[in-house]
């Protein structure tokens, strides 16, 4: 997805009595058995940060930024990591058994300045943890998220050539629209215990993985 921009201030009393959601750090296995540590993103990361994108393919960074980043300015730096945990949200996962390894993934939303109800949503996993249900395991945890606080959509915005992550984010309900080069894919947020509109095995899998990451996030 893309580079999120910050909003202007929104401090809703829902979103801080729901400070607690965004405290605990849980963990979870991937696909492979790798143990995976979700937690909140802190201002402490800014080096993970920057060594986890070096370590991202080109095409990954491609995907991820819509150029070819190599290196994040201390101000990019700063707004991924000096966050509030309300109007803009980021988590990461590490693993704890590999501390040569400074990420697995970093998921996060930011609400767009014109209306709070909509967050800004972005995904990127290092390639050797793709296609091992961590990504999932992300969206997951930011759909949740999203829900405590008062988010009614997520928004991502994916190249065109992405298909497979348009179709998995249409299966979960989102809709799309083509602008400047790009698709906006709008998911809305529903409740736990609602079904979601698609019955696909894509939608099937992200429903079992909200349920698991709602089993540890509010034990």
């Amino acid at each position: 997805m893309f580079l999120c921009v910050p909003p202007k201030s929104h401090k809703s009393p829902l979103a801080m009595s729901s400070l607690k959601h965004l405290l605990p750090s849980f963990t979870l296995p991937l696909l492979d058995g790798t143990p995976a540590l979700f937690r909140p993103i802190t201002p402490a990361d800014k080096e993970r940060l920057q060594e986890g994108l070096e370590m991202l393919s080109p095409q990954s960074r491609y995907l991820r930024f819509f150029s070819p980043v190599n290196h994040l300015s201390e101000e990019e730096l700063r707004f991924f990591t000096e966050v509030d945990q309300i109007n803009h949200v980021a988590w990461g996962a590490i693993n704890p058994d590999d501390p040569e390894v400074p990420g697995l993934g970093v998921a996060r939303f930011v609400r767009t300045r014109d209306d709070p109800d909509i967050a800004e949503a972005a995904i990127t996993v290092l390639d050797r943890y793709q296609r091992k249900g961590l990504g999932t395991i992300l969206v997951a945890l930011l759909y949740l998220l999203a829900r405590d606080l008062g988010v009614k959509t997520l928004r991502g915005t994916v190249l065109p050539e992405n298909r497979f992550l348009i179709d998995w984010l249409h299966s979960l309900g989102g809709t799309t629209e083509y602008h400047e080069g790009a698709i906006l894919v709008d998911v809305p947020v529903r409740e736990i215990s609602e079904p979601l509109p698609d019955d696909s095995p894509l939608a099937r899998k992200f429903k079992e993985t909200l349920d698991m990451v709602a089993g540890v996030l509010y034990e």
